[in-house]
C-alpha cells in the first residue's frame, strides 16, 4: 500500500514537472508582452514592472515547490498570485496549476470551476485562454468525458495555434470514433510552430491510428 502511494505521488510530481516545462516559454513571452505593452505613464509603468517582477518571483517559488513535491507551499504561492497579482499573466497560469492540483486531489469539479473564467476569456491575457481551454478539456477527458472535452475545445475553433491543442483534438476525435478527422488534427499539429518537442508523440499517434487504437486520457497525459 505504501509503495503504491509512493508511485502515485511520483506520477503526480512528474505530471506537474511536465506541465511547467510545457508552457515555460509561452509564459515568458506573455510577461514580456505585458511589459512592452504598458504605455500609460512612467509611474504606472514602474508600478506594473514591480508587480510583474514580484509575480515572477512568486511564480518561480510555486514551480519549485511543485517540482519538489511541496504542495502546501505551492498552494500558498498560487493563492498569492491569484489574489495579489491578478493583473499579471502569472496569475492566469496560477489558475491552471491550482486546477491541476485540485484535479489530482480528486476535486475535479472544483478544478473545472477554477479554470472556467480563464477558459471563457474573462480573466488573463488572450493567449492564456488557450491554455485554460486545453487544461479544462484534458481534465474532462481524464474524467472519461471525451465528447464533453471535444466540445470544450471547440471554443477555440479557428483561433487555436498551439500544437498541443491539435494533438489533444486528435486524441479526442480518435477516442470518439473519428479516426480520419483525428489524423487530420495530428497532421495539423505537426505543422504548427513549436511542434518539434511533440514530433515523436504526434508520429506515434498517427501510427496508432493505423493500428485502429484510440489513446486514452492516461496515454495522452503520459505522452
Amino acid at each position: 500500500m505504501e509503495e503504491h502511494l509512493d508511485l502515485e505521488e511520483g506520477r503526480r510530481i512528474e505530471a506537474l514537472k511536465d506541465f511547467a516545462h510545457r508552457y515555460r516559454w509561452l509564459l515568458v513571452a506573455l510577461a514580456v508582452a505585458v511589459a512592452v505593452g504598458i504605455g500609460a505613464g512612467y509611474g504606472y509603468y514602474r508600478h506594473q514592472s514591480a508587480q510583474l517582477l514580484a509575480a515572477s518571483e512568486t511564480y518561480g517559488s510555486a514551480v519549485q515547490a511543485l517540482q519538489s513535491g511541496r504542495e502546501g507551499d505551492a498552494r500558498e504561492a498560487l493563492r498569492t498570485l491569484m489574489t495579489e497579482y491578478e493583473g499579471t499573466p502569472y496569475a492566469a497560469f496560477a489558475r491552471v496549476f491550482r486546477a491541476r492540483l485540485l484535479h489530482q486531489g480528486d476535486q475535479s469539479a472544483r478544478a473545472l470551476e477554477v479554470l472556467k473564467p480563464l477558459a471563457s476569456g474573462s480573466v488573463g491575457p488572450p493567449e492564456a485562454q488557450h491554455i485554460g481551454v486545453e487544461e479544462r478539456a484534458r481534465i474532462q477527458w481524464e474524467q472519461g468525458n471525451a465528447q464533453t472535452a471535444l466540445n470544450t475545445l471547440r471554443a477555440l475553433e479557428g483561433e487555436a495555434y498551439l500544437p498541443s491543442y491539435f494533438l489533444l483534438k486528435g486524441d479526442l476525435l480518435s477516442a470518439t470514433g473519428k479516426p480520419e478527422a483525428a489524423g487530420e488534427a495530428y497532421r495539423e499539429a505537426r505543422t504548427r510552430p513549436g511542434a518539434g518537442p511533440l514530433s515523436q508523440v504526434i508520429q506515434a499517434r498517427i501510427e496508432q491510428l493505423s493500428g485502429n487504437g484510440a489513446p486514452s486520457g492516461d496515454q495522452e497525459r503520459g505522452g
